[in-house]
């Protein structure tokens, strides 16, 4: 049983915990969403805006702690529905859509079964806008794995499913909350003094975004070998258009001044990294039946990375984790196996998954040369070079690392 004043500091923990994926980069698009789903219906009164607002909201929370329930008392792969072409494509289409509504090109308006003519007033508009929320939500689906990861084995634990519900829905409450505040305030982006010139850029720079995602949610259901140049690739076009063709007030000269710098920053940032390429790091095998039975024969420590194309953190390791000289050479003695889990279809990625319980990716495990998992020191979403190595230090595992480097 957890006492009521440790159930108010996890409660209040799992609530700031929600609140701070808004910081991590597959939830942003769901801001500009918000603003292309509630602009032009704005409420005279924003007490009759908040019941809408919340409803957008519920729909997130309800999506969330679903899934996270469904994963932790099922024991299936949080983001396993990410996987299915389909879905990768439509979230790829709407969010494109959404994009170019963004930049300029026509007019976003919910369509007209979903916004029935009768106003805001309608029970069914509140239902429409409970589904959106649940159905943007997906957006942010990949860069949710940590927190979900954390939350489903404290769950796991307390062998409860109203309360690892009532966990799940106050973790999307939170982040939820900002989505709340947008929804019900948005009617006052309109009533800013002088925002016309300055609001539409910024819905420009909402729309060069929300393309960023639409163009990484068609390529990984495409499986197209291009995905580490998207990023580049939209600070190079969304600096020269944001900075210099972008034409929402020519007459201010500290506003195209503004621009300008911006967009040249952006552009700038974009040539480094296509200049400096992707990273090369740690060379890995790809996951097979028998490859942990050569590394016991062999008596080989493993290091096993669980993955996906279309999860963000997944990639960040890859850039700035596992390209690290320190880390390269740190696992030098260490078998280095990667398991794609992109796609969960084959009964041996499935087996691989099932046998280390794992709920989502990114996740690292260790085996020690005998093929045992060292449990304390499993990793779960991103963590900094320094991070990595501190934790290698700190277990058993440490007599393996290279000389010079424990």
């Amino acid at each position: 049983m957890v006492d009521n004043g440790n159930l108010a500091i996890t409660f209040t923990s799992v609530f700031f915990l929600g609140l701070g994926l808004n910081l991590t980069p597959c939830v942003y698009p769901m801001l500009s969403i918000t603003v292309s789903l509630f602009r032009g219906n704005g409420e005279p009164l924003h007490g009759h805006a908040f019941p809408k607002a919340l409803a957008y909201v519920l729909g997130m929370v309800t999506m969330y702690s679903g899934l996270g329930l469904l994963a932790a008392y099922t024991g299936s792969f949080f983001g396993e529905f990410l996987q299915n072409f389909w879905v990768q494509l439509s979230v790829g289409i709407l969010v494109t859509g959404l994009a170019f509504s963004m930049l300029g090109l026509y007019q976003f308006r919910l369509p007209s079964w979903l916004i029935p003519s009768g106003g805001w007033s309608s029970k069914h508009t509140c239902l429409s806008l409970y589904a959106s929320g649940a159905l943007v939500g997906i957006i942010a689906a990949p860069c949710m794995g940590p927190a979900v990861l954390a939350l489903l084995t404290y769950v796991s634990t307390l062998q409860n499913a109203f309360l690892g519900f009532l966990l799940f829905f106050v973790m999307a409450l939170g982040l939820g909350l900002p989505y709340l505040v947008l929804g019900t305030f948005s009617g006052l982006l309109k009533k800013l003094p002088k925002s016309g010139a300055w609001l539409v850029w910024f819905e420009r720079v909402f729309g060069v975004v929300l393309l960023t995602f639409g163009a990484f949610y068609i390529t990984i259901a495409f499986q197209w070998p291009v995905l580490k140049w998207i990023v580049p690739g939209a600070l190079l076009g969304g600096g020269i258009y944001l900075g210099w063709w972008e034409r929402s007030d020519r007459y201010s000269k500290m506003f195209v001044m503004i621009k300008r710098t911006l967009g040249t920053l952006a552009f700038f940032a974009g040539l480094f990294f296509v200049l400096m390429g992707p990273r090369q790091g740690i060379v890995w095998e790809p996951y097979r039946a028998g490859i942990f039975g050569e590394a016991q024969v062999s008596g080989q420590p493993v290091v096993l990375d669980f993955y996906a194309d279309w999860c963000i953190p997944c990639h960040e390791l890859d850039q700035f984790t596992y390209s690290k000289p320190k880390v390269i050479e740190a696992l030098k003695n260490f078998r280095k196996i990667k398991v794609d889990t992109t796609s969960v279809e084959t009964d041996e990625v499935r087996d691989v998954i099932g046998r280390f319980e794992v709920f989502g990716v990114p996740t690292v495990i260790f085996m020690d040369e005998k093929g045992r998992e060292v449990p304390e020191i499993r990793m779960e979403g991103f963590v900094t070079a320094a991070e990595f190595l501190d934790v290698l230090r700190s277990s058993r595992l440490k007599r393996y690392l290279s000389p010079g480097k424990h």
